[in-house]
Protein backbone atom coordinates (compact mmCIF):
# COMPACT_ATOMS: atom_id res chain seq x y z
CA UNK A 1 0.00 0.00 0.00
CA UNK A 2 2.43 2.53 0.37
CA UNK A 3 3.95 2.11 -2.87
CA UNK A 4 0.72 4.09 -3.82
CA UNK A 5 2.02 7.23 -2.24
CA UNK A 6 5.33 7.05 -4.40
CA UNK A 7 3.36 7.27 -7.90
CA UNK A 8 3.02 10.92 -9.06
CA UNK A 9 -0.74 12.02 -8.63
CA UNK A 10 -2.32 13.67 -12.12
CA UNK A 11 -4.86 16.32 -12.06
CA UNK A 12 -8.10 14.81 -13.56
CA UNK A 13 -9.18 16.25 -16.99
CA UNK A 14 -12.62 17.17 -17.70
CA UNK A 15 -12.40 15.70 -21.49
CA UNK A 16 -11.93 12.28 -20.40
CA UNK A 17 -15.24 11.26 -21.20
CA UNK A 18 -15.78 12.26 -24.51
CA UNK A 19 -12.43 11.73 -25.92
CA UNK A 20 -12.21 8.27 -24.14
CA UNK A 21 -15.29 7.22 -25.36
CA UNK A 22 -15.34 3.55 -25.92
CA UNK A 23 -18.24 4.00 -29.03
CA UNK A 24 -15.92 6.37 -30.94
CA UNK A 25 -13.76 5.31 -34.25
CA UNK A 26 -10.35 5.34 -33.18
CA UNK A 27 -9.16 7.98 -36.51
CA UNK A 28 -12.26 10.53 -34.36
CA UNK A 29 -10.25 10.20 -31.21
CA UNK A 30 -6.87 10.64 -32.33
CA UNK A 31 -7.88 13.69 -34.19
CA UNK A 32 -10.25 14.94 -31.33
CA UNK A 33 -7.13 14.54 -28.98
CA UNK A 34 -5.44 16.42 -30.71
CA UNK A 35 -7.74 19.48 -30.77
CA UNK A 36 -8.35 18.84 -27.54
CA UNK A 37 -4.75 19.43 -26.70
CA UNK A 38 -4.36 22.56 -29.34
CA UNK A 39 -1.93 20.29 -31.05
CA UNK A 40 -3.59 20.03 -34.64
CA UNK A 41 -0.92 22.39 -37.03
CA UNK A 42 -3.30 25.12 -37.73
CA UNK A 43 -2.02 28.23 -39.71
CA UNK A 44 -1.25 29.83 -36.75
CA UNK A 45 1.06 26.95 -35.23
CA UNK A 46 2.26 26.80 -38.23
CA UNK A 47 3.69 30.65 -38.36
CA UNK A 48 4.87 30.33 -35.13
CA UNK A 49 7.50 27.42 -36.15
CA UNK A 50 8.80 29.60 -39.40
CA UNK A 51 6.68 27.57 -41.84
CA UNK A 52 5.03 30.13 -44.60
CA UNK A 53 1.93 29.66 -45.62
CA UNK A 54 -1.14 30.98 -46.60
CA UNK A 55 -2.98 32.59 -44.15
CA UNK A 56 -6.72 32.95 -44.94
CA UNK A 57 -9.14 30.09 -43.66
CA UNK A 58 -9.73 27.25 -46.25
CA UNK A 59 -13.34 27.64 -45.44
CA UNK A 60 -14.37 31.09 -45.51
CA UNK A 61 -11.28 33.24 -46.96
CA UNK A 62 -11.88 36.05 -44.91
CA UNK A 63 -10.05 35.77 -41.62
CA UNK A 64 -6.73 34.53 -40.82
CA UNK A 65 -6.97 30.33 -39.95
CA UNK A 66 -6.26 29.99 -36.22
CA UNK A 67 -7.22 27.20 -33.97
CA UNK A 68 -10.45 29.09 -32.36
CA UNK A 69 -11.42 30.21 -35.73
CA UNK A 70 -11.13 26.73 -37.82
CA UNK A 71 -13.39 25.53 -34.53
CA UNK A 72 -16.37 27.25 -34.81
CA UNK A 73 -15.17 30.71 -34.93
CA UNK A 74 -15.59 30.47 -38.93
CA UNK A 75 -18.76 30.89 -40.52
CA UNK A 76 -19.19 28.36 -42.28
CA UNK A 77 -17.87 25.37 -39.25
CA UNK A 78 -20.02 26.94 -37.28
CA UNK A 79 -23.53 26.64 -39.39
CA UNK A 80 -22.48 23.08 -39.77
CA UNK A 81 -21.98 22.45 -36.14
CA UNK A 82 -25.24 24.92 -35.67
CA UNK A 83 -27.41 22.23 -37.80
CA UNK A 84 -25.76 19.03 -36.83
CA UNK A 85 -27.04 20.36 -33.40
CA UNK A 86 -30.61 21.34 -34.59
CA UNK A 87 -30.50 17.91 -36.08
CA UNK A 88 -29.89 16.28 -32.36
CA UNK A 89 -32.71 18.47 -31.32
CA UNK A 90 -30.56 20.37 -29.05
CA UNK A 91 -31.52 23.56 -28.79
CA UNK A 92 -28.54 25.91 -27.84
CA UNK A 93 -26.26 28.34 -29.84
CA UNK A 94 -22.84 27.85 -30.79
CA UNK A 95 -19.87 29.29 -28.68
CA UNK A 96 -16.47 29.16 -28.88
CA UNK A 97 -14.11 25.82 -28.95
CA UNK A 98 -13.64 26.07 -24.74
CA UNK A 99 -17.61 26.37 -24.68
CA UNK A 100 -18.05 23.49 -27.28
CA UNK A 101 -15.77 20.95 -25.33
CA UNK A 102 -17.28 22.06 -22.04
CA UNK A 103 -20.85 21.35 -23.25
CA UNK A 104 -19.32 17.82 -25.28
CA UNK A 105 -17.85 16.84 -22.01
CA UNK A 106 -20.85 17.10 -19.94
CA UNK A 107 -22.80 16.15 -22.22
CA UNK A 108 -20.39 12.86 -22.27
CA UNK A 109 -21.32 12.10 -18.73
CA UNK A 110 -25.07 11.08 -19.05
CA UNK A 111 -25.42 7.61 -19.83
CA UNK A 112 -28.29 8.15 -22.39
CA UNK A 113 -28.83 7.38 -26.56
CA UNK A 114 -29.48 11.13 -27.08
CA UNK A 115 -26.33 12.05 -24.93
CA UNK A 116 -24.05 9.69 -26.41
CA UNK A 117 -24.90 10.49 -30.03
CA UNK A 118 -24.53 13.82 -29.66
CA UNK A 119 -20.77 13.39 -28.21
CA UNK A 120 -20.17 11.20 -30.79
CA UNK A 121 -21.48 13.76 -33.67
CA UNK A 122 -19.38 16.65 -32.18
CA UNK A 123 -16.07 14.17 -32.01
CA UNK A 124 -17.05 13.35 -35.70
CA UNK A 125 -17.73 17.02 -36.40
CA UNK A 126 -14.35 17.87 -35.23
CA UNK A 127 -12.66 15.19 -37.02
CA UNK A 128 -14.47 16.20 -40.55
CA UNK A 129 -14.16 19.94 -40.05
CA UNK A 130 -10.13 18.94 -39.80
CA UNK A 131 -10.75 16.46 -42.74
CA UNK A 132 -11.84 19.10 -45.12
CA UNK A 133 -9.65 21.46 -44.02
CA UNK A 134 -6.70 19.77 -45.20
CA UNK A 135 -8.46 18.90 -48.23
CA UNK A 136 -9.34 21.92 -49.00
CA UNK A 137 -5.86 23.99 -48.24
CA UNK A 138 -3.81 20.61 -49.41
CA UNK A 139 -5.69 19.10 -52.50
CA UNK A 140 -7.55 22.35 -53.69
CA UNK A 141 -10.50 20.33 -52.88
CA UNK A 142 -14.15 22.10 -52.65
CA UNK A 143 -16.17 22.02 -49.43
CA UNK A 144 -19.92 20.37 -49.81
CA UNK A 145 -22.01 20.90 -46.87
CA UNK A 146 -24.64 18.49 -47.71
CA UNK A 147 -22.09 15.88 -48.22
CA UNK A 148 -21.13 16.04 -44.94
CA UNK A 149 -24.46 15.91 -42.69
CA UNK A 150 -25.36 13.23 -45.25
CA UNK A 151 -21.80 11.10 -43.86
CA UNK A 152 -22.28 11.89 -40.49
CA UNK A 153 -25.75 10.74 -40.62
CA UNK A 154 -24.74 7.72 -42.29
CA UNK A 155 -21.94 7.12 -40.04
CA UNK A 156 -23.72 7.77 -36.95
CA UNK A 157 -27.15 4.78 -38.08
CA UNK A 158 -24.70 2.51 -39.13
CA UNK A 159 -22.75 2.73 -36.03
CA UNK A 160 -26.21 2.78 -33.98
CA UNK A 161 -27.16 -0.47 -35.40
CA UNK A 162 -24.95 -2.20 -32.69
CA UNK A 163 -24.69 -0.20 -29.77
CA UNK A 164 -28.16 -1.03 -27.56
CA UNK A 165 -28.02 2.14 -25.58
CA UNK A 166 -28.61 4.49 -29.29
CA UNK A 167 -31.72 2.32 -30.75
CA UNK A 168 -34.55 4.50 -29.47
CA UNK A 169 -32.38 7.93 -30.05
CA UNK A 170 -31.65 6.63 -33.66
CA UNK A 171 -35.92 6.47 -34.31
CA UNK A 172 -36.21 10.07 -34.24
CA UNK A 173 -33.02 10.76 -36.22
CA UNK A 174 -34.51 9.64 -39.31
CA UNK A 175 -33.72 12.56 -41.42
CA UNK A 176 -30.58 14.01 -43.16
CA UNK A 177 -29.52 16.99 -40.96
Amino acid sequence: MGYLFLLPQYPKVAWKTVVLNTTLHPRFKFILWLAVQNRLTTVDRLLKIGIVVPTDCAFCATTRETFDHLFFGCCVTRSVWNRLLAWLGCARTVGSWPDELTWACQIAKRKNGKSSIAAYCFAMTVYIIWRERNNLRFKQGYFDAAKIYWEIALHIHIRGNGIQLWQNALLSLNSIP
